[in-house]
């Protein structure tokens, strides 16, 4: 296969670069997403046991995490 020319090789190098940016940017939203929906889910799993509907070993059940792991993720959105 004969070697590209100078002019390919610069076009499909924007086209790459371009590729590299659409992933990055579907990279960014996924991380933005799943940070939220961790957020959102520790949020929740205190005000269950702010209000008493749940404890600590229930979080552990459900979720399968350890209780220092369930301890420490909703430490910051406990009302004591």
């Amino acid at each position: 296969m004969p070697r590209p020319d100078e002019e390919a090789r610069r076009e499909a190098k924007q086209r790459i670069t371009q590729l590299k940016t659409v992933r990055d940017q579907a990279h960014d939203e996924a991380e933005k997403a799943k940070q939220n929906a961790d957020e959102e889910m520790w949020r929740a799993i205190a005000a269950e046991l702010d209000a008493g509907n749940a404890l600590q070993l229930d979080v552990v059940d459900a979720t399968g995490f350890s209780r220092d792991h369930v301890l420490r993720r909703t430490k910051k959105y406990r009302n004591r």
